[in-house]
């Protein structure tokens, strides 16, 4: 019995000693387990920071190339823009150049032709006032003769025997005549100065709108396709150089009412009445009436009907200044496009 307790307590501590060699070899896989699984996390954990970081360096390298790419291009682009801007900055000043210089050399010969004519026309001007005052002088030169004659009894023209009498003309009706022929002149000037006027303000008026009308064209792709807003700006500005320019016309015009106005004078002082030069014309042509209607039955009426026909005269003159005072508006308004046109104090669209 006691072999058989001791051989139990042998076995019992044989199953112990298993029993511990086995849960110390189990510790120690789980151990061992443990640890490998560690340093397989850590391992994986050092892969995947590895790999962020190889990715995030990948990325901003490729951010880099990408922007440094895009700087490249945008300084290529910047670069293209410049040599484009310069190209056609340069295109627009020779452009401008030539414009200047055609408008300048255009301005030369308008001045060197208007110098011309105004040569001519000082020449004709001078040849017809020298007409005039000779006829004039004629005129009084007839009248007088007359006078003396009708006072020694006789005519201005005798009859000769077989031939026709020639017609004979009183003082009135020399002086009537004149006047007929100063009426005519008047008349046609008159109509030459509205029609010259009409036909530069027709140009004026119709710049701008033009202009208007070919900008909207030009917006929407119409017309001059291939031009700039300053092309067309320049286009106007010597469209509007190449307007009739009407201020020689008005002075020459001025000067001229002030010959016609003084022959009014002369013609109502050879009719027998003095035309003060401190009243006006309508003045002395109302005193003339007067002093003729105050003979009574002694009133010619030739003198009545010519005074009629000088007022008449005196009418159209008054219409030709108020006909020059739109010339001159006219005349403004043109220098206005030339020196300051709306589509250049605009300055752009």
């Amino acid at each position: 019995m006691g072999t058989w307790h001791s051989t139990g307590v042998i076995v019992l501590l044989g199953v112990v000693a298993i029993l511990a060699v086995a849960g110390w070899l189990a510790v120690r896989l789980v151990t061992e387990r443990k640890q490998r699984l560690e340093k397989q996390l850590q391992a994986m954990r050092r892969a995947a920071a590895e790999k962020a970081a190889a990715e995030k360096a990948a990325a901003e390298k490729a951010v880099a190339e990408k922007a440094a790419t895009a700087r490249a291009a945008a300084a290529r682009l910047a670069e293209r823009r410049a040599t484009a801007e310069k190209a056609a900055a340069e295109r627009v000043a020779r452009d401008r150049a030539a414009v200047e210089q055609a408008i300048a050399e255009w301005a030369a010969a308008e001045q060197a032709e208007a110098d011309r004519v105004q040569l001519k026309r000082a020449t004709e001007e001078r040849r017809e006032a020298e007409e005039a005052g000779a006829r004039i002088r004629a005129i009084e030169d007839a009248i007088s003769e007359w006078i003396e004659a009708e006072r020694d009894g006789s005519r201005l023209a005798a009859a000769v025997p077989a031939q026709p009498a020639k017609k004979t003309y009183t003082r009135t009706e020399a002086i009537h005549q004149q006047v007929r022929v100063g009426a005519d002149l008047v008349e046609k000037e008159m109509q030459e100065l509205e029609f010259i006027k009409n036909r530069i303000q027709a140009g004026v008026d119709f710049l701008p709108v033009e202009f208007k009308h070919t900008i909207t064209d030009w917006k929407e792709g119409k017309a001059f396709r291939n031009n700039t807003f300053d092309d067309l700006k320049l286009k106007f500005r010597y469209k509007a150089y190449s307007i009739e320019d009407g201020y020689e016309l008005l002075y020459m015009y001025s000067s001229w009412l002030a010959q016609q106005q003084q022959k009014l004078r002369v013609y109502i002082r050879l009719l027998g009445t003095d035309a003060d030069k401190a009243e006006s014309i309508q003045a002395a042509i109302e005193q003339a009436e007067r002093n003729e209607r105050e003979k009574y039955l002694e009133m010619d009426v030739d003198v009545i009907f010519t005074l009629r026909d000088i007022r008449s005269i005196l009418e159209k003159l008054i219409e030709m200044e108020t006909l020059l005072k739109e010339l001159e508006e006219v005349c403004r308004k043109r220098s206005e496009q030339i020196i300051a046109p709306s589509w250049e104090a605009k300055g752009s669209l």
